[in-house]
């Protein structure tokens, strides 16, 4: 049974889906004024899994990501290019678009706006009003009353009387009270995008809209909620204040956050100049580079970014791709041998079914990618000290092997998103980008590699040596298959 770690609850328990056989889920998704960049990418990519497995594991899915298309931030950003924050969101929800396409990443079953569902959320500010949870200021903006709502802090841990520390009412202060939150606002100037409400014109604040779309799509209670870390307070505190504070029933069942992203141990800012945007580290790295970082960690863990990380992820996609290579190549060549299974054959064959089993769990147990990962490289040792020693003399249990490994990698794959590249294409773009990376050019290394190919004809072995040396220096190894020289990059 799948176990995950509810915030709500801080334990991990079984995931009981309200509906038997299906599960609704609701992750909050971008506010659209700017290119997303890796942080925000996180998410995406490991909510992603979480959708992929349980359908995976025979579950229905309906998951719900909203576009936040009406906000401070974009109507600032419309300001600064004199155009009209429609022409901004729309712009910015295409090019998040092209990056979820970029990752790979399935589109959710409903991607809601928020500048359409403006009568829904209307409707939901109006029945807190109507349960005494919410009030209206003489401009016309709407509060809701924390104080009022029964629980409030029950998601972060936070209590009232903490919040309040370091809270300030300035005189002229609208609000009842300083922990209170703005529901509706009214419009500031006439350029602004505005709603007509009982209220006055005006448009939601970024709380309630959530609130109101989630319950619209996936009912008054669902089962998951997700998001980052840094959203359980106040974004997701105040969602349950709203929502249950409108419906007076359970808003959802598991609240499940992933931890955040730095950068060699930094918060990732425009400030110090280490924003990586998800296209960017794309055309620098690949797709799945970045995918394998963002799942290398357990969820809840941070993740720190740095160039060694990079080199290590690297490194082991090299590795991974490689046998698969290797396996797809071997498992079309001809049984040459009817030897019967060995002991090592036998004792691979288990470990492959044992690897089946064994994957699962650890996904079962709140979606633990890091562990999954570490029984991939597990398997793919095993394997490659099975075909580097056998020879290679193919037999009819070779042949099962391989494709026995072959077929629990693409369920992986299918789950994860990742190592369903083709490997020899995959593994040529590693080989360019790790090139242009390092400031080198293929037709300059295969020149140095005939080079030393005809200082080998020629016996002249000290030129030989001195031209792998120099491209090892460079990151570039050289490897001898008979009269064939084959180069691959290196990654330190």
């Amino acid at each position: 049974m799948i176990q995950v770690t509810n915030t709500l609850t801080r334990k991990k328990e079984p995931l009981v889906p309200l509906e038997s056989g299906r599960v609704r889920m609701y992750v909050c998704g971008p506010t659209v004024y700017n290119f997303i960049h890796i942080g925000n990418a996180r998410p995406l990519v490991f909510f992603d899994v979480v959708a992929r497995y349980l359908k995976f594991s025979g579950l229905q899915v309906t998951r719900v990501m909203n576009y936040t298309d009406v906000d401070d931030k974009i109507i600032q950003k419309a300001k600064q290019e004199g155009i009209s924050s429609d022409q901004i969101t729309q712009k910015y929800i295409a090019e998040f678009e092209t990056d979820m396409k970029l990752l790979k990443v399935e589109v959710p079953d409903v991607q809601p706006k928020v500048t359409d569902h403006i009568p829904d959320i209307i409707h939901t500010i109006e029945q807190l009003i109507k349960n005494d949870l919410a009030y209206v200021a003489a401009d016309g903006e709407v509060f809701f009353s924390v104080r009022k709502f029964d629980g409030y802090g029950k998601l972060s841990g936070k209590k009232i009387d903490d919040l309040l520390v370091g809270a300030r009412v300035a005189p002229d202060e609208k609000k009842k009270d300083p922990l209170d939150f703005s529901l509706w606002k009214p419009r500031k100037e006439q350029s602004e995008p505005s709603w007509e409400s009982p209220w006055g014109p005006g448009r939601p604040g970024w709380h309630i809209e959530c609130s109101a779309m989630a319950m619209k799509y996936l009912g008054e209670t669902f089962d998951i909620h997700g998001g980052g870390m840094d959203l359980i307070h106040p974004h997701h505190e105040n969602e349950i204040a709203q929502s249950e504070g409108a419906s007076h029933k359970l808003f959802a069942k598991y609240w499940l956050h992933n931890n955040l992203l730095t950068v060699q141990s930094e918060k990732m800012s425009k400030s110090l100049g280490n924003v990586w945007l998800v296209r960017d580290f794309v055309e620098r790295y690949s797709a799945e580079v970045l995918k394998f970082f963002l799942l290398s960690g357990h969820y809840r863990s941070t993740l720190d970014f740095s160039d060694r990380q990079v080199k290590e992820n690297q490194s082991a996609l090299h590795r991974i791709y490689s046998t698969l290579e290797k396996v797809e190549s071997l498992k079309s060549s001809e049984v040459t041998s009817q030897t019967p299974s060995s002991s090592e054959e036998n004792s691979l064959q288990k470990f492959g079914d044992s690897f089946d089993h064994q994957w699962r769990e650890a996904m079962d147990d709140d979606f633990n990618t890091a562990k999954l990962f570490g029984l991939v490289f597990d398997y793919v040792r095993a394997l490659n000290a099975y075909i580097d020693k056998k020879g290679f003399k193919v037999t009819p249990q070779t042949v099962a092997i391989l494709n026995k490994f072959l077929a629990s990698m693409k369920e992986v794959s299918g789950v994860l998103n990742l190592f369903g590249e083709n490997p020899t294409d995959f593994l040529r773009q590693l080989r360019l980008l790790t090139l242009k990376e390092k400031g080198l050019r293929e037709e300059d290394i295969i020149l140095e590699m005939n080079r030393r190919i005809e200082a080998r004809k020629s016996k002249d072995f000290k030129l030989a040596d001195e031209i792998r040396a120099s491209l090892a220096s460079k990151g570039i190894e050289l490897r001898d298959k008979g009269q064939e020289t084959e180069w691959d990059v290196t990654f330190n």
